[in-house]
């Protein structure tokens, strides 16, 4: 098996909840030709001709612990 390399980029907004791993570059708003929910948490965005092109993941971020000093 040979496994292609991609390079990827992904969004975390704190304010909704949710990540978005885009699979093929940026997806412009209403650029998904449909979406798909997995799960509840889980939904993937599909170009027209039927590629997943994005991953949507909705979890809120664990707060970063407050860091003290002695």
């Amino acid at each position: 098996m040979t496994l292609e390399r991609h390079s990827g980029e992904w969004t975390y907004d704190p304010e909704a909840g949710a990540a978005y791993v885009y699979l093929r570059g940026p997806v412009p708003a209403g650029g998904a030709a449909r979406t798909v929910p997995v799960d509840a948490l889980v939904n993937l965005d599909y170009d027209p001709e039927g590629r997943v092109i994005g991953i949507e993941i909705i979890a809120k971020w664990p707060e970063a612990p407050e860091e003290t000093t002695p």
